[in-house]
């Protein structure tokens, strides 16, 4: 995409499965999973504004609604890679990896998420495909820390633009897991070592490079 910027996000994995680190860094692709399967009970929710409840039309609409709903699958990532909530949730409590990829920001899969206590609103009889995209770019406001970004697609995988290029290890990750990774990983993947710190509650890199931290991984 010629001339869009590049959003640096992050997918947290937990080790206990590698292959499932290893289909990102080495396949160079995000599993989506269909809206269902995500952990937040609301997702997907929307309320219908045309028709009395119980006509024909009204019915019509939520039926071509659900139908769409079902064609498509999300993948979930986080512009955030040193949220310790989002670490201890989504990386087996600091046992497991945030894996950095880049992104366009103006890639039409692709959609911040927003944090609202509302639902969507279908008010026409026929939905487009924006409007789809929109169902599943709301959340409750209680999610805001994940920061999160959604590619949304009919497929269930992702295919990303460029290869990922760095790997950062949570603060728990083993001597013996940080050497696998080292010798299973493409050699283009640098490996970024993670350290709690519990005065800010945060993650900060510590080699091999802690400069880093703030110019390449944009934290405050």
């Amino acid at each position: 995409m010629i001339g869009a910027s590049q959003l640096r996000l992050y997918k947290y994995k937990s080790l206990q499965n590698l292959w499932h680190v290893l289909d990102i860094a080495v396949n160079e692709r995000l599993y989506c999973a269909h809206w269902a399967e995500l952990n937040d009970p609301l997702e997907g929710r929307y309320e219908v504004y045309l028709g009395s409840p119980g006509t024909r039309i009204r019915k019509l609409m939520v039926g071509r609604i659900e139908k769409a709903r079902n064609k498509y699958r999300i993948a979930s990532l986080s512009a955030d890679p040193a949220n310790f909530l989002l670490w201890s949730h989504y990386a087996d409590g600091c046992k497991g990896v945030a894996i950095e990829v880049e992104i366009p920001d103006q890639h039409v899969d692709l959609s911040e998420v927003i944090y609202s206590p509302f639902s969507s609103v279908f008010t026409k009889e026929i939905q487009t495909q924006e409007e789809m995209h929109h169902l599943f770019k709301g959340k409750g406001e209680e999610w805001a820390y994940e920061r999160e970004y959604r590619l949304v697609v009919p497929r269930k995988y992702f295919q990303l633009p460029q290869p990922a290029t760095r790997l950062l290890l949570g603060p728990l990750v083993s001597a013996e897991q940080r050497k696998l990774l080292a010798a299973v990983l493409p050699r283009h993947i640098e490996i970024f070592q993670t350290e709690l710190d519990r005065t800010q509650g945060t993650l900060v890199v510590t080699s091999p490079y802690p400069s880093l931290w703030r110019t390449a991984f944009g934290c405050r």
